[in-house]
């Protein structure tokens, strides 16, 4: 009876001890978020993001091989953000050379253009005190046109001068422009995979709701695709996606149709019960909220955490379709926000 109750106590310290440890872990995450640099505050709001899915993952966690995952993703995460807060910095710092040994050539080509028309003023104006002291009016009246010509030749060569280098910055600036533009385009461009899975989905739907059978549509909402663009690659993060894809197909074995809806969207479509579907969306959001792990070259590897909600919109026998695409797209809104 003792050694039981020692094991019982001995068992209620463990748990005591875990419970501790997880709070304390817990504890780190959240000083970690709160202590970041804050170099950019898209990315740094992210990257908070990313711990605070990682502390849901924690709260989750019931093994001991879950507890090392979570480890080696805050440890990731750590490190991604300390890489970019590193390259952001360089980047700063070249940008700020760039700046000024622009500015330096602007001012040194100002300065050249200003130290020339010196010399011309000071040249006419001897010039002009030479022919002040002739008796001759016409040669007076001669050395002042030419002198006040040449000085207003000299000042329109500096306006010139300075135009053509204004024009040369704002042509960089412009070009500058249209990169940032055209990256933002490559990252935001769909695949055109996309709209076959869109079509195959919507196409089986359409005939369900024509033949008048029940139905359910889960669907998927990642949240934080546009700031993942900040922490990672978009090749790292497809490649991430398409493995969030091939885990939601995994828990939907019997799913009728399964797919990529849109850029941060995915969705089932279900031949069961509404209430069995919610049940099960339960399911798909724990989850779909552990990391992704994209392998690199080399053997590196990148964890990915997307955050995902999750609903389900119901379609009985007897419903109005139009009503149905409505409650669709009002799910999608709300699980976006």
């Amino acid at each position: 009876m003792i050694s039981i109750r020692k094991a019982a106590t001995e068992l209620e310290r463990w748990e005591e001890f875990s419970r501790a440890a997880v709070t304390g872990y817990s504890a780190a995450i959240d000083s970690t978020g709160q202590h970041a640099v804050d170099l950019d505050k898209t990315r740094l709001d992210e990257f908070r993001r990313q711990l605070l899915a990682l502390k849901r993952s924690l709260r989750d966690a019931a093994t001991a091989d879950q507890l090392r995952d979570v480890q080696g993703v805050f440890d990731g995460e750590l490190r991604d953000y300390q890489r970019w807060a590193r390259d952001s910095i360089e980047q700063l710092r070249r940008d700020i050379a760039a700046a000024t040994a622009a500015l330096e050539a602007f001012s040194g080509s100002i300065a050249e253009t200003g130290t020339d028309l010196e010399a011309d003023v000071t040249r006419e104006l001897a010039q002009l005190n030479r022919v002040s002291a002739s008796d001759d009016i016409s040669e007076i009246r001669g050395g002042i046109r030419a002198s006040t010509a040449k000085i207003a030749a000299s000042v329109e060569e500096m306006h010139s001068r300075n135009q053509v280098a204004i024009a040369q910055l704002k042509d960089e600036i412009r070009v500058l422009h249209q990169q940032i533009d055209a990256s933002k385009r490559a990252q935001t461009a769909e695949p055109g995979e996309e709209t076959g899975q869109r079509d195959q989905i919507s196409g089986r739907l359409e005939e369900l709701i024509r033949q008048d059978r029940l139905c359910s549509v889960l669907l998927v909402v990642v949240r934080n695709l546009e700031g993942l663009r900040n922490c990672h690659a978009a090749d790292v993060i497809e490649t991430g996606l398409q493995g969030f894809a091939t885990r939601f197909e995994s828990i939907l074995p019997d799913a009728v149709v399964i797919g990529r809806w849109s850029r941060d969207q995915f969705a089932a479509v279900l031949g069961r019960e509404p209430s069995s579907a919610m049940a099960l969306s339960s399911e798909v959001m724990q989850q779909l909220s552990r990391p992704v792990v994209v392998e690199q070259a080399q053997g590196a590897a990148r964890s990915v955490i997307f955050d995902a909600r999750a609903g389900v919109v119901e379609f009985r026998p007897g419903s109005d379709p139009s009503r149905f695409q409505s409650k669709l797209k009002q799910l999608a809104d709300a699980l976006a926000r």
